[in-house]
């Protein structure tokens, strides 16, 4: 099989073409390189470009002759996202509109997309697909919701058609080019000699997972083709969730490090999500997929990416 993935030289998008080349097919990637990671070697194909720019994806789309498409492209970052409201949805739904119509126009039958945990109202239980209430609350997460509706839409309008979106949870690697939490935490604590971090909100809790599994599992939904769902949505979580002070505890242990954590009152955010922990049982009976790495080892391969743990 032929798969195109946008957005491939990301955090994620370069490990889901590195083992989808691995399992021995072709891949070719469309990226803009904004993240600031290179093209992923292991890449059959790869075209810089912007997903929104209708004659690369088209000259891609007829040169590589896709079978499906694995769509990662977005911008991820929420701030961003916030702060220029317009360019986000321009990139993430209208961008993903082009690109369906693409699929449409090249006969390509099957497109997964990531999604994400936030499209879910806020809730303390565990978020499930078949019946927790979906309510995004901020653009990044109302940018997700339409692309999961744009899908669903997809594929309704075509014999065979098949469309995947995966919730992701919140995603760690060593190679996160996004100001994410870990991030700022590892930064903190590379500058400080007595191992003092400031932070904001030190409650929130969230549900983490590495990378590689995440692009273990997206291969997975690749390749999923129940043909009575033309259209499903799928959870990639772990099950198990951590406060922001947890999470820094867990990273000093890593680090073999003393922390002290302290409140910056210009971090606190006003309004925060307290839970986002996903419920992985559907998952792992329709893909036979689960996240491989405990929390700990998830975040060893975070700050020693060349050293199992």
């Amino acid at each position: 099989m032929r798969l195109l993935v946008t957005g491939g030289a990301g955090m994620i998008g370069r490990r889901v073409v590195a083992q989808w080349r691995a399992l021995g097919g072709d891949v070719a990637v469309l990226d803009n390189l904004s993240s600031g990671l290179p093209m992923p070697a292991q890449a059959s194909l790869a075209v810089e470009g912007d997903l929104c720019d209708e004659d690369t994806l088209h000259r891609l789309m007829r040169t590589f002759r896709p079978h499906a498409i694995l769509h990662l492209a977005a911008i991820h970052h929420i701030p961003t996202c916030e702060n220029q409201r317009a360019q986000c949805l321009n990139v993430n739904v209208v961008g993903t509109e082009r690109l369906l119509a693409a699929a449409t126009e090249f006969n390509v039958a099957r497109v997964a997309l990531a999604s994400s945990g936030a499209v879910y109202a806020w809730q303390e239980n565990a978020l499930d697909e078949q019946h927790s209430p979906l309510l995004p609350c901020d653009n990044y997460a109302l940018s997700k919701y339409c692309n999961e509706q744009q899908l669903r839409f997809w594929s309704s309008q075509g014999r065979q058609r098949i469309g995947r979106a995966a919730r992701i949870f919140n995603a760690v690697g060593h190679d996160d080019p996004n100001a994410h939490l870990i991030p700022e935490i590892l930064s903190q604590l590379k500058q400080s000699s007595s191992g003092r971090v400031r932070l904001g909100n030190l409650t929130p809790r969230r549900d983490y997972l590495h990378a590689d599994d995440i692009a273990a599992g997206l291969v997975a939904l690749v390749q999923d083709s129940r043909e009575t769902q033309a259209f499903d949505a799928l959870n990639f979580c772990s099950g198990v969730e951590h406060s922001v002070a947890q999470l820094v505890q867990a990273l000093a242990d890593v680090l073999e490090r003393t922390v002290q954590i302290e409140v910056d009152p210009a971090r606190v955010r006003s309004v925060d999500r307290i839970s986002q922990l996903g419920n992985p049982e559907r998952t792992l009976a329709v893909l036979g997929w689960q996240p491989r790495m405990s929390f700990r080892q998830a975040l060893h391969r975070v700050v020693f990416p060349d050293v199992l743990a």
